[in-house]
């Protein structure tokens, strides 16, 4: 870890690379540990840094009803630097790892203004304790990230920790609304999945009133397969292994349940297009999906809408399978 005297200063930013490194948003619990974990797989993943980083917002540096103490400024930093030691020392060493201390306003504040000098390609949250056993409760500060950043925020599952440090992703799934994602989503599930060669899977869940019939859920389904094949070919490298699923039911939760989920997998989650240009917003499908599913989730900004019918970059055009079987 950096010299404490030099983290008070504030170090400058790193030269940005081509290959941007991970950051945790590390918090001393169990859900620090969570995103600990899921952090280091992304970096593993991607043959990248990684940063951990714990903010100290300004109001706890300095107590407003006592003058400012340099004892208790380098009691809290010190307990901080000691907290990202234990944390460090829980990634293996095959990892490069760096450590932070950020000081800010306020922590989401803090942690944004880290990536950014960073030039983090992704934040990684833990999520707030009391929720079902391995779903998304969301805190303060990841819900406010949600709604705000301009960098994917990664959001490990209670219990992320359980997963082997060392265990491949094993699938990337982008979660595709009705108009087809948008550009950002993609790029980041290429960003995933090129390295490693992981297989991408593309996902959408429909939602159809019971009372409408089985019509209305094949109508949905069919557009769908649709969307879904049109975005295999405008949207991913050709030599990726893409399949692609649909499934239709009468809410969001129940349409999740009936997909197939591994704990090992990464699921993305495009941001709604209420958001302003090259930032987050969480719309009410991706809310609803980020409190139901119980896999590592990273929810990306949005950007330019997906362009339909663009060419692959190699002139040829991937095809995607059906995980119901045949191509789609």
């Amino acid at each position: 870890m950096r010299p404490l005297e030099e983290v008070i200063r504030g170090a400058p930013a790193p030269e940005k690379e081509d290959v941007m490194p991970i950051m945790v948003a590390y918090r001393h619990s169990s859900a620090g540990r969570d995103a600990l974990r899921v952090g280091a797989r992304l970096a593993r993943s991607r043959g990248t840094k990684l940063y951990i980083v714990s903010v100290i917002p300004r109001e706890v540096e300095h107590d407003t009803f006592a003058p400012p103490s340099a004892s208790y400024d380098r009691f809290v930093f010190d307990q901080m630097g000691g907290w990202l030691a234990e944390a460090a020392s829980l990634v293996a060493g095959d990892i490069e790892l760096h450590t932070e201390i950020e000081v800010s306003d306020s922590e989401e504040q803090g942690i944004l203004d880290a990536a950014h000098r960073l030039h983090a390609e992704v934040i990684v949250l833990g999520t707030a304790t009391g929720g079902l056993l391995g779903r998304f409760t969301l805190g303060s500060v990841s819900n406010a990230l949600l709604h705000s950043s301009d960098v994917p925020v990664t959001l490990a599952p209670d219990d992320a920790r359980e997963v082997a440090q060392d265990a491949p992703i094993s699938r990337v799934t982008v979660a595709v609304g009705d108009l087809g994602g948008n550009r950002t989503l993609f790029d980041t599930a290429a960003f995933i999945a090129s390295r490693r060669g992981i297989p991408v899977r593309l996902l959408t869940l429909a939602t159809v009133d019971p009372g409408r019939g089985s019509a209305a859920a094949d109508r949905a389904r069919t557009q769908a397969v649709q969307t879904l094949g049109t975005a295999a070919v405008s949207s991913l490298p050709h030599d990726l292994d893409i399949t692609t699923r649909v499934e239709v039911a009468g809410r969001i939760d129940q349409a999740v349940e009936q997909v197939d989920w591994d704990p090992a997998e990464i699921v993305l989650i495009g941001s709604s297009r209420l958001a302003q240009a090259r930032s987050m917003f969480l719309g009410s499908t991706a809310a609803k999906l980020v409190r139901t599913l119980s896999v590592p989730m990273i929810v990306v900004p949005r950007d330019d809408v997906m362009r339909t019918g663009a060419a692959d970059a190699s002139g040829a055009a991937p095809t995607a399978t059906d995980e119901r079987g045949g191509e789609r």
